[in-house]
């Protein structure tokens, strides 16, 4: 172990005696376990490896007890696991002895399994022997068993399709997507489907050599001629149709074998980051179950909950819209005011999330320095949808209908296309002058009543995913996150700019705003001044509600202990919140939700326990504090409540550590007291608005409604 490893070891060993003498052995634990995960000590050139080669060396390990009451010591030991040369066998095989469990569930949490190379893997495998271990041995191995056919049908199809470039599999991918558009496909089109393309695609490009990026108009032409013409147009010669044809089938045999693969992953997922699951190893039984089906039902109920908060933002917007001159004008051609409406509508819902949940401003600022207005961001997006929905995939169902044969319709609606002089194939590409020129009509504002040409590139730039960069990233990062297809949903490969109909016309555009700029771009640097306005838009909501709100208060350290700065403390008839306020993104996955519950909100949690204990000795000693806050209590204790503030919906209502977390929006809702808008526009009426408050706001009825999920009631 290096000097900076013993160092490491050194801090965390002290931290946890320490705090003996006022804890339990299992919290002093994990106040050194919160260290390491939260990349503890901190220091110019101090690894991650060096860091967990230090806790690994910690003699507290050996202390059965103090591993066994750590609520912490499962998802540390994980982060250990990651690498092979942190940890010995030795510790490792005491831990199996004493703490089986606890072992167990960090390599679940680690997916140590999957390695099944790894050193440490096989030495236990060689070393522990007993029954218990060997039927979780077991139950790896079937895990793992499970993706073998798949993952020779995916090496099989793929080797089958290498000869295509990046531009001919997109091509007929493209084709077998509109099969979602028929009665018997897909109904989550934007889900699951997606996520097979996306594999389908980055798999690809991690291939893709410097010649599929050198697209011309002769090379495109002559691409699209040999493998898009014989499936859509009739008269092909059958040589042409016979191999277009067996490219297909081996396509469609890749996206099979990858959706079953990404099914079983997620199989995976569950028994790595859902408490509730439990295992077996008993012949024609699953080798995986839950105990219960609350995991279940908390994630549809999330799902129920996301639809309802999407209620509550169009009728906002709706009537923001009414109050608006734009109702009374007529957007674009007579013929489109409708859906250009809708879009328009759209975009203000967008922008009245984006700006009062996650602290958006009017404009976004692009990695070259320029500025977008968030309104045009948002109105292009939602406008290119209408698009593709009526010009794409309205049409290809019409022809559908008649035809009943998928390749028949997308060759109607394409030469209906070159019919008109419009690009109306599966897929549609441009070279980036002639897609600025189309948007450039959708970012119209007063200062430029015709459009901006540098708005729309700066909208493209956005909206933009350079294939041949993401391609030459994942060759250095192969695991580095990437893109998904409706995050950044203009695809340029060369000097072409491509979109997918199929992604264009439904993909929740919020959602894409969102991601793009919190997920995909997420060292932006305006992303911290975006996080401060999402604190203060909420202290100025709950100041318009009485409280007085500090934002920001650094209390005095106690002894070594600085907890930092506090988010938000508000005060109202005696009663103190605490807030801790985070804002991310949209997470789709199972395993995004447990990384976000174990990292950001564990860590707000930890913070709030120490800010809770600054706060009540600022509360007696710190004047100016009570000053501003019109405190004149005594001692804070059971008045006072400790939140985790999340614009994520995902762990609404639940509690991490002891402290509840709360959804921005859910507070957003409440403090309006607008409940009856989570319901759908045309079950709104007069009579259907029952407040929150019937005898009038209080501080002591406000958190009774966010503590009880009142909101929530009757609802979902």
């Amino acid at each position: 172990m290096t000097d900076k490893g013993e160092r490491c070891r050194q801090h965390y060993q002290s931290v946890y005696e320490r705090n003996q003498p006022d804890l339990s052995k299992g919290r002093a634990l994990d106040e050194s376990l919160h260290h390491f995960l939260d990349q503890r000590p901190a220091g110019k050139n101090q690894s991650a490896l060096e860091r967990a080669q230090g806790l690994a060396a910690a003699l507290f390990w050996f202390d059965a007890d103090a591993v066994a009451q750590s609520e912490l010591a499962s998802l540390a030991l994980s982060r250990v696991l990651h690498f092979d040369n942190a940890v010995s066998i030795e510790l490792l095989l005491h831990l199996a002895s004493h703490n089986p469990e606890t072992l167990r569930w960090a390599i679940r949490y680690s997916k140590l399994f999957e390695r099944t190379q790894s050193p440490l893997w096989l030495a236990l495998r060689a070393a522990l022997t007993g029954g218990d271990w060997q039927v979780f041995f077991g139950v790896c191995d079937r895990l793992l068993d499970q993706l073998k056919p798949f993952d020779e049908l995916i090496a099989s199809a793929e080797k089958q399709l290498e000869h295509l470039t990046l531009l001919e599999l997109i091509s007929y991918l493209s084709v077998l997507a509109y099969q979602s558009f028929t009665e018997d496909g897909s109904d989550d089109p934007s889900g699951q489907q997606w996520k097979v393309y996306n594999r389908i695609i980055l798999n690809k490009l991690r291939a893709c050599s410097e010649e599929d990026f050198r697209l011309s108009l002769s090379r495109l032409g002559q691409s699209l001629k040999r493998h898009l013409s014989p499936i859509i147009f009739p008269g092909t010669s059958n040589s042409d149709v016979v191999r277009c044809r067996q490219n297909l089938e081996s396509l469609a045999l890749l996206i099979g074998a990858t959706q079953e693969r990404i099914d079983y992953e997620g199989s995976i997922d569950w028994f790595c980051f859902d408490l509730e699951c439990c295992y077996q190893l008993k012949p024609g039984e699953p080798v995986i179950c839950n105990q219960s089906e609350a995991g279940t039902e908390r994630w549809q109920r999330t799902g129920r909950k996301t639809d309802l908060l999407w209620h509550y933002w169009m009728n906002r917007a709706v009537h923001a819209f009414a109050l608006s001159d734009m109702a009374e004008q007529i957007i674009g051609s007579p013929e489109n005011h409708e859906l250009n409406q809708l879009a328009f509508i759209k975009a203000v819902c967008s922008k009245l999330q984006l700006q009062q949940i996650y602290g958006l401003g009017d404009r976004i600022s692009l990695s070259d320095g320029s500025q977008v207005q968030l309104h045009h961001l948002l109105l292009v997006s939602e406008l290119n949808s209408a698009f593709f929905q009526k010009e794409f995939i309205q049409p290809f169902q019409g022809h559908l209908r008649e035809s009943g044969v998928l390749a028949q319709a997308l060759g109607r609606l394409a030469m209906n296309g070159m019919l008109s002089g419009e690009n109306r194939f599966p897929m549609t590409w441009s070279e980036e002058p002639e897609k600025i020129r189309r948007i450039t009509g959708w970012a119209v504002c007063d200062e430029h009543p015709k459009g901006s040409t540098g708005s729309a590139k700066a909208i493209l730039k956005f909206w933009t995913s350079d294939f041949k960069t993401l391609s030459q990233q994942l060759k250095l990062q192969p695991g580095m996150p990437a893109p998904r297809l409706y995050e950044q949903p203009f695809y340029k490969i060369g000097r072409y700019s491509f979109q997918f109909p199929w992604v264009g016309a439904q993909q929740n555009n919020l959602t894409a705003a969102i991601n793009n700029l919190r997920r995909v771009n997420a060292r932006r640097t305006d992303a911290q001044k975006e996080t401060q306005r999402v604190e203060l838009a909420l202290a100025e909501s709950l100041r318009q509600r009485g409280f007085a709100v500090e934002v920001g208060y650094r209390p005095a350290p106690i002894g070594e202990d600085d907890a930092g700065e506090v988010d938000l403390i508000c005060h109202l008839d005696g009663v103190v919140l605490l807030l801790e306020v985070k804002s991310g993104y949209i997470r789709s996955t199972k395993q995004e939700v447990w990384l976000h519950r174990t990292n950001t909100l564990r860590k707000a949690a930890w913070q709030l326990r120490r800010k809770q204990v600054a706060v009540r000795s600022a509360l007696i000693a710190d004047q100016e504090l009570r000053a501003k806050l019109g405190y004149h209590g005594q001692k804070p204790g059971p008045d006072m409540r400790a939140w985790i503030v999340d614009t994520s919906i995902e762990l609404d209502g639940q509690s991490v550590d002891g402290f509840r977390v709360v959804s921005r929006e859910g507070l957003e809702v409440i403090l309006r007291d607008e409940k009856q808008l989570l319901r759908s526009i045309d079950q709104l009426d007069e009579e259907s608005r029952d407040s929150l408050f019937p005898d009038g706001f209080t501080a002591r009825r406000f958190i009774a409604v966010v503590e009880s999920d009142e909101l929530w009631r009757d609802l979902c």
